[in-house]
């Protein structure tokens, strides 16, 4: 179990390394970064949800993973429940409470669940006695539709989120200022106000690239012969399915380079940090150590119901409580709340030391319930 966990986060910090080394080596700046993280959201993800979701689901199977779709989304609104509660009775950081809701409600999806899909699956098969490609096929589809839901999920709302508190501190700043201060202002917004106010609707539109590509996959799985002709039909396969295949495999990658990258030059170049470390682990605390206990008594009660009979299924969906935060939720902080990125990368940085510990004990922890 070990062997497939500590390689697996260790390839996490290895690529986020690699950004680390460019931006010290100036190949990798902060504008590059930002740009990387705005085509991330618009191209790298919606390719990821547009052709995982037709891979893996279709009309006739999609019903078998409704459970699954509805454990993920309640794993997000506990999450943003218990960042909520916290920041309300114990954290008790005002500025700070888009980023512990966006912390706590955001599981890292995709990059290391994949990779345990692969290195667990030939132990699942010893211990269920299932063939090894078909437990593989199982857990490999669960976490695609968990990354469909939670991706979609998490820009539309964490993007809500961090405007909102935007706004808030723009409206702050606004009453802290002098009357002449405003007074000196008044002419330049006045004038600038067409302009602005169009930016505004903009940024605050419901609508975004995920979570389109999302609904235009539905579409095409309610519409089968739409779907099978762009999987079967040789012709169309190579000219849409590949060229989106190839681009999607990229999102990885890229966030984790955008990591290491914003580590170095918010984390490491910044010489006076203002953050309270005490802040940062109960925000860490609730990602790594609640969440993990409400998805056991979660994933425990779907036994016990029968809801999912496949301990292997009920593993991975249990996994997605106990990761460290997306790395998404700092593309989102570099695209609309830009003083939030500092805090965000330190956060996520101690998330992924400490899943290296608490990510093997929570999975030795199922397997003695299900297992033993």
């Amino acid at each position: 179990m070990l062997k497939a966990v500590v390689p697996t986060t260790f390839g996490v910090f290895l690529i986020s390394g690699f950004g680390a080394y460019l931006s010290h080596k100036q190949i990798i700046n902060k504008q590059l970064t930002s740009q990387l993280s705005c085509l991330t959201e618009n191209l790298f993800i919606p390719a990821l949800i547009f052709t995982n979701f037709l891979k893996s689901l279709t009309l006739e199977t999609i019903y078998m993973y409704i459970p699954c779709i509805i454990i993920t989304l309640l794993c997000l609104i506990f999450g943003y429940i218990a960042g909520i509660l916290s920041n309300k009775y114990w954290i008790k950081e005002k500025s700070l409470n888009s980023v512990i809701i966006l912390a706590s409600a955001n599981p890292h999806t995709t990059n290391l669940q994949l990779q345990l899909c692969y290195g667990l699956s030939s132990w699942f098969s010893l211990m269920t006695g299932q063939p090894e490609k078909q437990i593989e096929a199982i857990l490999v589809t669960t976490v695609i539709i968990q990354t469909v839901v939670v991706t979609s999920i998490r820009w539309t709302i964490g993007r809500s989120i961090l405007e909102q508190q935007e706004n808030s501190q723009n409206d702050l700043e606004m009453t802290n200022l002098s009357v002449p201060q405003q007074h000196q202002l008044n002419l330049p917004l006045f004038i600038q106000q067409p302009s602005k106010n169009e930016n505004d609707q903009q940024k605050k539109t419901f609508w975004n690239a995920p979570l389109c590509a999302a609904l235009v996959s539905i579409i095409f799985i309610c519409i089968p012969t739409v779907q099978n002709t762009l999987l079967q039909n040789q012709i169309i396969y190579n000219a849409i399915f590949v060229p989106l295949s190839t681009i999607s495999r990229a999102t990885s990658p890229i966030i984790l380079l955008i990591l290491g990258s914003s580590l170095y030059q918010i984390y490491f170049a910044n010489q006076e940090r203002t953050e309270k470390y005490s802040t940062i682990l109960y925000i860490v605390f609730n990602r790594l150590l609640l969440m993990p206990i409400i998805g056991l008594l979660i994933v425990m009660f779907v036994h016990n119901q029968k809801i999912i009979d496949d301990q292997c299924q009920l593993f991975m969906l249990f996994l997605t409580f106990c990761t460290p935060p997306s790395i998404n939720i700092l593309l989102m902080a570099k695209q609309y709340l830009q003083s939030a990125e500092e805090i965000v990368a330190v956060i996520l940085l101690n998330s992924y030391l400490l899943s290296i510990i608490t990510l093997p004990l929570w999975m030795i922890t199922y397997l003695m319930i299900f297992f033993i």
